[in-house]
């Protein structure tokens, strides 16, 4: 009888080590996951930041001008044979984002939409998140300080 209870004992021992090598295991499973997570978060942030700032710079720079032999002056001409230029039609946009992936474009929009205001997703890639379109550069700059204070990362674009 006595090596019944032996083997009960250590049935018993065996079992409960494998339940806490099984808890123990979840756990380690379950950071790791969570650390992997927030790398990969970070990850995207950094991409996100990096490709708003390229859209930026894009936006700001100056255009490149290569050193050519430029013609000879010219005479003006005449102050009566001038004529007004056309008005531009380009129109001012804010763009709030540029991605890479549709999805996350797609994601913005509805943001934006949640907050009462229209936007379009341009073709890409990069998709770039635009709203609004106005004639004039001032109030493309009002409506991209409303977002900005809404949280939107925004910039006019024309």
């Amino acid at each position: 009888m006595s090596r019944k209870k032996k083997k009960k004992k250590q049935g018993t021992g065996q079992a409960a080590n494998f339940v806490i090598s099984l808890i123990t295991l979840s756990i380690i499973f379950v950071l790791v996951g969570y650390l992997i997570g927030n790398y990969a978060v970070k990850a995207l942030q950094q991409q996100h930041r990096a490709s708003m700032q390229q859209t930026r710079e894009a936006v700001s720079a100056p255009p490149v001008v290569l050193n050519s032999p430029s013609p000879a002056p010219t005479p003006p001409a005449p102050q009566e044979e001038r004529t007004p230029a056309a008005p531009s039609t380009a129109l001012f946009k804010v763009q709030v984002g540029a991605f890479s992936e549709r999805a996350n474009a797609e994601r913005v929009v509805a943001q934006l939409k949640e907050a009462g205001y229209e936007a379009v997703i341009m073709s890409g890639p990069p998709f770039r998140v635009q709203t609004g379109a106005f004639s004039s550069q001032e109030n493309a700059d009002r409506l991209a300080q409303e977002l900005r204070q809404k949280g939107f990362e925004a910039i006019v674009v024309r």
